[in-house]
């Protein structure tokens, strides 16, 4: 498995909103990359309980690229973004490789929690929070294989950006 998880701001995600995307009914992927729910709840249910959250890298980042900073809406240059990449497993195998990244100032907020869930899956975080916002999801391909999703999540009125990267061992192909 790859420790280093993809990045949202890798330049060769073609990032699309869904409904424009080439993802079809007919694929595979499907189900999984549209589910408006929570990603962490089917995990845990695919998983029939053994699941888990491998932290790969948290930290500070101020060099986002203007594509990403805009979707915070206007910030500063230097604002800085906290940055998570984590790797959702399920009965020992790697399914999902997730990045996370939230403006400093939606840390002025009970989101700061998010600093400090460590192995607790951020889904988990979100979707136990009724007044959860989310936005239409983009989607791209990744490799010839399987997809890529990033949404704008909207808690405490703070933005949250979270893309998940479905690695083929969740279809059973490895």
């Amino acid at each position: 498995m790859n420790k280093l998880t993809p990045d949202i701001a890798d330049s060769s995600n073609r990032w699309l909103p869904l409904s424009q995307s080439s993802l079809s009914a007919s694929s595979e992927w499907w189900d999984w990359v549209t589910d408006p729910g929570s990603l962490t709840s089917r995990l845990k249910e695919k998983s029939v309980g053994d699941f888990q959250v491998e932290v790969v890298d948290e930290r500070w980042l101020s060099n986002l690229p203007r594509d990403l900073r805009v979707l915070f809406g206007p910030v500063a240059d230097n604002h800085r973004f906290w940055s998570r990449k984590v790797v959702l497993s399920g009965r020992g195998e790697p399914w999902i490789q997730a990045h996370t990244i939230l403006p400093e100032h939606s840390l002025e907020s009970p989101l700061r929690e998010v600093m400090e869930l460590s192995k607790k899956p951020l889904g988990e975080f979100l979707f136990n929070h009724p007044e959860l916002i989310r936005s239409e999801m983009d989607v791209t391909p990744v490799g010839s294989d399987t997809w890529a999703r990033r949404s704008l999540f909207y808690l405490f009125s703070k933005p949250v950006l979270v893309a998940e990267f479905f690695l083929p061992s969740l279809l059973g192909k490895i």
